[in-house]
């Protein structure tokens, strides 16, 4: 019935042109502006894009979220024993198939139907803070990866992650916040860029860093910033990461 329905329907569903959906994606961060607006939200904040599309009657919708950080899952190991964060990103984007019992109501069949679900980027913060999920919690227990992920210093390039036909969207590295140990015992230190160049700090000490000693599997989060942008007055690396370690 469903099927001679979607082929007999007098009113057709249209797919919404990239236009329409940016404007309703306008409104949400307007009324989230309402309710929330700092330099906060000026620096870090972005807009997330959830796109449902039904496997029934092809009825596209959309909802947008705010986010100050995007979490990403880490592949398993390949066998040459790491991932890339372009790999992350992937997956954190990559179509989902959802069943009946875990869909949302489609808008068209005013029921639960099979459909898939996709990620994107609709706003580009100018720091975007990226979250690599180290830690996995089971019914049982709570584990960490420890799985090395490498990721660019320069021009990463998000703008496939982003709206169709955006162009490329340039971050350049900024700072890391990492993670040493284990679940039960862990210690946060970090790396960060100034005028000097990379510099680690671990509690009280700051030493000089080359690039080539950036990249570890203690990587926990990224602070990458849009390139091209002046850095913003607000944070100072030190307490920027100091904040972040805290947390």
């Amino acid at each position: 019935m469903d099927k001679l329905h979607t082929e007999i329907n007098r009113r057709p569903y249209v797919k919404r042109t990239g236009k329409e959906i940016s404007e309703e994606a306008n409104v949400m961060w307007k009324k989230h502006l309402e309710r929330d607006d700092s330099i906060i939200v000026d620096i870090f904040s972005g807009q997330l894009r959830s796109s449902l599309h039904c496997s029934v009657c092809s009825h596209y919708s959309n909802t947008f979220d705010v986010f100050c950080d995007l979490s990403l899952p880490i592949p398993k190991r390949s066998c040459r024993g790491e991932v890339s964060l372009q790999e992350c990103l992937d997956l954190f984007s990559q179509e989902e198939k959802l069943d009946k019992e875990n869909s949302p109501m489609c808008e068209r069949c005013n029921r639960r139907t099979e459909c898939t679900k996709r990620l994107s980027i609709q706003r580009f913060p100018q720091v975007i803070v990226i979250h690599l999920n180290r830690f996995t919690t089971s019914r049982w227990s709570i584990s960490k990866s420890t799985v090395y992920v490498s990721f660019p210093l320069k021009n990463l390039d998000l703008g496939p992650y982003g709206p169709v036909d955006c162009g490329p969207v340039l971050y350049d590295l900024y700072a890391i916040c990492n993670h040493a140990g284990t679940v039960n015992m862990g210690h946060y230190t970090a790396c960060c860029l100034d005028e000097n160049g990379w510099c680690f700090y671990n509690d009280s000490s700051a030493t000089p860093l080359t690039e080539s000693q950036l990249q570890t599997n203690q990587a926990y989060v990224l602070f990458y910033q849009r390139s091209r942008s002046e850095p913003p007055r607000l944070w100072c690396p030190r307490k920027l990461i100091e904040a972040a370690a805290v947390l």
